[in-house]
């Protein structure tokens, strides 16, 4: 006589918690790496929309206009020459944690030039920095770089120095 053999095949109770446990630990793994993604790609962001500026500056500096300070939230005219020249860009959205702080001020004696409240062409800076509970980075665009960069904040750091020369 034949056997009869035992044709049911399964995966055990353990087996079944042990591949749950693996994928578990290789999603915790990739949500970490991810976090990091995001925050540079927010960082590049709000670089490439604070660089979209400079040329308005420029422009307007060329135009013998002054150029203004952003408020601490952007959305006010680049320009004193009118809006034409555009706007500070806002920091709305999944960018909401940028704010900007003020550039360097140069009072002048030539009033045409600028007064309080202007960017100073010769030296200028501008950059915005996101909260420390989110990306904790600063992106800065100076005259020194001629351009912007993106830097991980550290205590002292400033935006009109030769470290961001990189």
């Amino acid at each position: 006589m034949k056997k009869i053999q035992d044709t049911n095949k399964a995966f055990t109770l353990i087996e079944i918690l042990v591949a749950i446990a693996i994928i578990g630990i290789l999603a915790g793994v990739v949500l970490v790496s991810m976090k990091s993604y995001g925050a540079k790609a927010r960082a590049s962001k709000a670089q490439a929309q604070l660089a979209s500026a400079i040329p308005a500056m420029i422009s307007c500096w060329g135009n013998r206009g002054k150029v203004y300070q952003p408020d601490s939230d952007g959305g006010s005219d680049i320009c004193s020459l009118g809006s034409s020249y555009g706007q500070w860009p806002s920091y709305v959205g999944d960018l909401s944690s940028y704010d900007y702080t003020s550039p360097k001020e140069t009072v002048t004696t030539d009033p045409d030039y600028c007064a309080l409240g202007c960017i100073d062409r010769d030296n200028w800076y501008v950059y915005v920095n996101s909260s420390s509970s989110n990306d904790d980075r600063r992106i800065c665009c100076n005259k020194k770089a001629n351009g912007c960069a993106s830097t991980i904040k550290s205590a002292g750091t400033t935006c009109d120095n030769d470290e961001w020369l990189d």
